[in-house]
Formats: C-alpha cells, sequence, structure tokens
C-alpha cells in the first residue's frame, strides 16, 4: 500500500459528500459491520437514509480520502441545534455548564471510518483534523460503540473525553453509544500568520 502522503484529502460541503455517497455507504458498511460493532441487519439502508437526510442541513461538513481516487475514509458531521436534547438524554446528569447549548456551539462528529488496509498511515488523524479544524464552533462531540475499545483510545488520544451514554434508540446504529466531548476546536485550525 502507497504511502498516506499519496492520499488526497478533500474538505467539502453536502455538494462534495453527495457525488460520493455510494462509496461513502459501501465504506460504511465494510467498516462497521466488522468487530468490535453491533450491526444490525437493516442497518446498511438506516445509515444511508441518515446520511440523506443530514445532506440537507446547510452546517454539514466532510472530509473525503482519497487514494487514486477511490475513496479510502471519511468523516463528516452537522452542527449541534441549540434545542437539541442531547444532553438531557445521556444515561447520568452532566454539568450545567457541559449541557447548555447555543447556536454554533457544538459541531457532531457523526460519522468517521477509514478502510482497514490504509490504518496506521495517519488518514484518520488528517481526516479529523481536516473536518474539525474547518470548522468554526467552539468544541464538538461524538459517539462511538461501547466496544470499540480501540477507537475510543484513539479518540482519547485526541483530547476527546467521555461525559456519558446515551441510548441509541430504534433506528440507532446500536443499541448504546458512549459520549465524548472535545471542549476546544482551537488546537486544529490552521494558523494564521
Amino acid at each position: 500500500m502507497p504511502p498516506a502522503d499519496h492520499v488526497g484529502i478533500e474538505i467539502g460541503t453536502a455538494t462534495l459528500a453527495a457525488a460520493a455517497i455510494d462509496p461513502i455507504c459501501r465504506l460504511y458498511d465494510e467498516v462497521f459491520s466488522q468487530p468490535p460493532f453491533f450491526w444490525r441487519s437493516d442497518e446498511s439502508q438506516l445509515h444511508r437514509e441518515r446520511l440523506e437526510r443530514l445532506l440537507s442541513d446547510p452546517s454539514f461538513g466532510v472530509t473525503l480520502a482519497r487514494r487514486d481516487g477511490r475513496l479510502v475514509g471519511f468523516a463528516y458531521g452537522f452542527t449541534l441545534p441549540s434545542d437539541s436534547k442531547r444532553w438531557v438524554s445521556l444515561t447520568e446528569p452532566v454539568p450545567a455548564e457541559l449541557a447548555a447549548e447555543w447556536p454554533g456551539r457544538t459541531f457532531v462528529l457523526f460519522d468517521f471510518a477509514v478502510e482497514v488496509p490504509s490504518r496506521g498511515q495517519s488518514i484518520g488523524k488528517r481526516l479529523h483534523d481536516g473536518l474539525l479544524g474547518s470548522r468554526h464552533e467552539e468544541r464538538a462531540t461524538l459517539t462511538v460503540q461501547p466496544t470499540a475499545l480501540e477507537t475510543k483510545a484513539r479518540y482519547e488520544r485526541w483530547k476527546w473525553r467521555m461525559v456519558g451514554q446515551i441510548d441509541g434508540g430504534p433506528t440507532g446504529a446500536a443499541p448504546l453509544f458512549d459520549v465524548y466531548v472535545r471542549p476546544s476546536l482551537i488546537d486544529l485550525r490552521p494558523s494564521v500568520t
């Protein structure tokens, strides 16, 4: 496999993701249908439906990683609405400062994946940093399945901290998720010189 510097990273909006929806969905299925992830029999279709809905959100942002024109990774998300019930839905109460939400405060890193053969080459870090560094929000949140121990350890190295758990709901990718917060995105933004 060629080194990661032969991988191009694109940062964009729903237009970029819409043009790559089939490869995104194929890669999602490839990554999340394998252990340690929980996989529902209808998850492939539910994921596509969730992504199609998100593409209509004007705050949607995406990064794509391609090697020789082939998608090898993606990360995408949106701005959490200020009236979101995310923080009150946690299984344990959180401090009021964490639960306080206002327009543009929090970005949700909704889905993030790198194909297995391309892991260990900093592609995931480039996708993560590129997407979050392009955002104007103060902080970010994400959820991860509790069984994904390596994924959680990686997030913790990247300055995320677990703040609780949330029920996946009837159409969630898993029955339960660990909720993480990255309190600041400033260190990921390009320096202005």
